[in-house]
């Protein structure tokens, strides 16, 4: 349950954009951190992608500390907050240098409403939903890594948990970005522009294509689960050799 709380990845996003008025310190300071390192990023002229891995950590952590608040102010409803999400992202686009990158960015969110559609069925849905997220563990990036190494044996499989996370975790990067640079009306390159589209639409294949190697995802012409299939090292390049054919080509081999 623990990973799939860390995979919600709009919570930080929900925050700078819809609740920062309502917010406090600490809380406030970091999401102002994030923001300001952001806009390093996408004003530096390194490539976005690799500078993105070293805020990882950062954004990994601010999500304990979002999900927490969110419980405690807000009647705390992850599917109604990923519609309205979607609605604000649709915004974006009335940019026309940026849409591409929301069309991406609005693909990426299918995709995790699949995913966290397919984890609970409706009974579950009401009980994950009525979680006592405030007793969240206070983990942080590392410690997580830690306990992927510490709880499973098997390092691929571990790894590719990791790499779950880390899918997440660039979806929602590049969506504070896009936001960012709406907000701050930031001149960003077509290139800049360019590899958050690359790089969102590539975390959202691995997102999906490792959620279907684990039993999340059923494919059309597959309904195995995990315990029934066993991982196969070719079976994520495979999925995003499909994706590559095109993005709505793509999501079309899920179902709902």
């Amino acid at each position: 349950m623990l990973t799939i709380v860390k995979n919600y990845d709009l919570i930080c996003y929900h925050l700078r954009n819809s609740l920062y008025s309502q917010l406090e310190n600490p809380l406030k300071k970091d999401i102002d951190k994030l923001s300001k390192d952001i806009i390093n990023i996408i004003n530096s002229s390194k490539k976005i992608q690799s500078q993105s891995v070293d805020i990882l950590a950062q954004l990994f952590n601010l999500r304990v500390k979002a999900i927490k608040w969110l419980s405690q102010h807000n009647n705390f409803n992850y599917l109604e907050m990923l519609s309205e999400v979607s609605n604000q992202i649709e915004e974006i686009g009335e940019n026309k240098k940026m849409e591409i990158l929301k069309e991406n960015i609005l693909f990426a969110l299918r995709c995790n409403r699949r995913i966290i559609e397919s984890l609970f069925s409706a009974r579950e849905q009401s009980e994950i939903l009525n979680i006592d997220f405030t007793q969240l563990p206070d983990i942080n990036y590392q410690q997580f890594l830690a306990s992927l190494a510490f709880a499973i044996p098997d390092d691929e499989t571990a790894q590719k948990i990791a790499d779950w996370t880390n899918a997440s975790l660039h979806i929602e990067f590049v969506m504070l970005a896009a936001d960012i640079i709406i907000d701050e009306k930031i001149k960003v390159s077509e290139k800049s522009i360019n590899e958050l589209s690359f790089l969102v639409a590539d975390a959202a294949q691995e997102y999906s294509a490792l959620a279907t190697e684990f039993g999340i995802l059923k494919t059309k012409a597959n309904q195995q689960t995990l315990p029934n299939q066993p991982f196969d090292k070719g079976f994520v390049n495979e999925q995003k050799t499909l994706a590559d054919i095109g993005i709505e080509d793509f999501a079309s081999n899920f179902t709902n």
